[in-house]
């Protein structure tokens, strides 16, 4: 840290972590992250550390639970979000064909649209992957018909919005009031708390979705407990989390930008995080491939690394491998930047 306290950051008390909070292992790599936040608006330096057993990354030192919310008083969730696939589009053949797939697969009634659009994008596999995860995988023949989906750490609520065009009846639960209020300005239901507020255990849900929320909890199994206690028999539970095994992180290093600093407090491992889930009652677990997505998080690495002088390979072998990421991840989640599953409650 940049301060001349190691048990202060510019906005408040450190804690340290002794063992790995994924494993409970103390075996520990060389350090992997060395730098500022991602947006460089903190004068921090953090470190994060992989397990040497299982893989996983974290934050040490980290936030204490009093000092972490301040890191969230300028985060982007506050803001509109920019998707990959806007909410609508032009009246182009692409869009049409996107509209159709969308349509037909999630029971959205995107206009302009034409029904080719299911069985073209059905035979390109890294645009039909693309497209599923836009939309959660909360397909039909996957998850059943639409019912009650809560949506844990709904920032803006943009994702919400989507589901109600799926036929959801949605409800948000963020602990950002900032973040609450912008679902509140756009007429999204949204609980103004954490996952362990009361109310949300009145009325089970059939769906619960966590994107990129995981990571930035303390007590994560503790978590994923209490998403299987709000959810229906046979209900499902759907995570997308960066994934401390991807290629990603090996091209890219301390510049990495899923790392995120301060905000990301530990990422498990998927081998991790499936043994949790196990544990914690979940059956029918599968991960599922993510398809054509790093070009994004590796742009933004690469900025990153210019700004806090990190060395990464040239631009021509960045992009020979960013193909071959690429391809992987429409084969196997094993290396993808993200790791994406489902896994149900048991009836």
């Amino acid at each position: 840290m940049q301060n001349n306290n190691p048990k202060q950051w510019s906005r408040g008390q450190l804690e340290f972590v002794t063992e790995c909070p994924a494993c409970g292992r103390d075996k520990r790599t060389s350090t992997v992250s060395e730098r500022r936040d991602n947006e460089g608006s903190m004068p921090d330096r953090w470190r994060m550390v992989q397990c040497g057993d299982c893989q996983s990354l974290w934050l040490n030192p980290r936030p204490d639970a009093h000092s972490l919310p301040r890191a969230y008083d300028n985060y982007y969730t506050h803001n509109a979000e920019s998707d990959d696939i806007p909410q609508s589009g032009t009246d182009g053949l692409a869009w049409r064909l996107i509209h159709g797939y969308l349509n037909h697969r999630f029971g959205m009634r995107r206009q302009p649209a034409t029904g080719w659009g299911y069985a073209i994008f059905s035979l390109i596999e890294p645009w039909r992957l693309k497209l599923d995860y836009y939309c959660r995988h909360l397909n039909r023949h996957r998850v059943g018909k639409p019912g009650r989906l809560l949506d844990i750490g709904c920032g803006n609520g943009a994702f919400l919005a989507r589901a109600a065009e799926m036929g959801w009846l949605v409800q948000g639960c963020e602990i950002d009031p900032k973040a609450a209020a912008t679902c509140r300005s756009v007429g999204i239901d949204v609980l103004e708390g954490d996952t362990f507020h009361p109310s949300l255990a009145e009325h089970p849900f059939d769906v619960i979705t966590m994107s990129h929320v995981l990571e930035h909890v303390a007590d994560q199994p503790a978590l994923l407990q209490r998403a299987h206690d709000l959810l229906q028999p046979g209900g499902w539970l759907w995570l997308a989390l960066p994934n401390p095994e991807s290629i990603g992180l090996r091209m890219s290093g301390s510049a990495w930008h899923a790392l995120h600093p301060p905000y990301h407090l530990c990422i498990p491992s998927q081998a991790v995080l499936v043994d949790w889930l196990k544990k914690k009652g979940f059956s029918d677990i599968r991960l599922l491939r993510r398809g054509a997505h790093v070009q994004n998080v590796w742009q933004k690495s690469q900025t990153i690394a210019q700004r806090e002088v990190i060395a990464t390979p040239s631009k021509g072998r960045m992009l020979a491998w960013r193909i071959i990421a690429d391809a992987l991840s429409t084969i196997s989640p094993r290396r993808a930047d993200e790791t994406v599953l489902l896994a149900r409650k048991p009836w």
